[in-house]
């Protein structure tokens, strides 16, 4: 039996950190912020965030309609509200294009742009752990876990067909178990 690398996940004060290194002033740092934040709290995947559409995004109903390529199974999920403030910020200075998120001429943001741009922010974080978009949907994942232990409307929210996809983040919440026994002094 192989044994699978568990994921790389952030913990909620380098989550914090990274978001805070995209200079929102410059509109490229407005919507790496807007980005990342959007994969963070709402554990959206690397692909559906470069493919989200204007259209996709409802900020005054506080929707997102994720058109997902995995298994073709769109989903609508919830803008956590302390996001909205920034998505409009972005959607104001955005230029016109297709997708939501775009460069500065109004094309559309190739995966290996974003990948090393997180890679890039978590290294400016001092995040010595090898961090990709990916990293950032684990992270949300196994927060939503952690607080609320509803692993079924996890698996929706993530857009998993299958449950057993969904049990890693069961395991990657309980490391705060293992590290309270390790620091456990016993009674001796």
């Amino acid at each position: 039996m192989t044994r699978k690398k568990l994921p790389v996940i952030l913990e909620p004060e380098e989550a914090q950190n990274l978001l805070r290194q995209p200079n929102k002033r410059y509109p490229t740092g407005l919507r790496n912020r807007a980005m990342m934040s959007l994969m963070l709290h709402c554990g959206l995947r690397l692909s559906e965030v470069t493919n989200l559409r204007p259209s996709n995004i409802n900020l005054t109903k506080g929707k997102l309609r994720v058109e997902s390529g995995k298994g073709n199974k769109d989903r609508d999920l919830a803008i956590p509200e302390y996001l909205t403030d920034l998505l409009d910020s972005w959607r104001k200075k955005r230029p016109q294009g297709d997708y939501f998120f775009t460069t500065l001429k109004g094309e559309k943001l190739s995966s290996r742009y974003v990948q090393n741009m997180v890679k890039r922010y978590s290294q400016k974080a001092g995040i010595t752990k090898n961090i990709s978009p990916h990293s950032l949907r684990h992270t949300y994942a196994t927060q939503y876990y952690r607080q609320t232990k509803d692993i079924e409307t996890l698996r929706r929210i993530l857009g998993h067909s299958d449950i057993s996809t969904t049990t890693i983040y069961i395991t990657l919440a309980n490391i705060d178990v293992e590290n309270g026994m390790k620091s456990f002094k016993g009674f001796l």
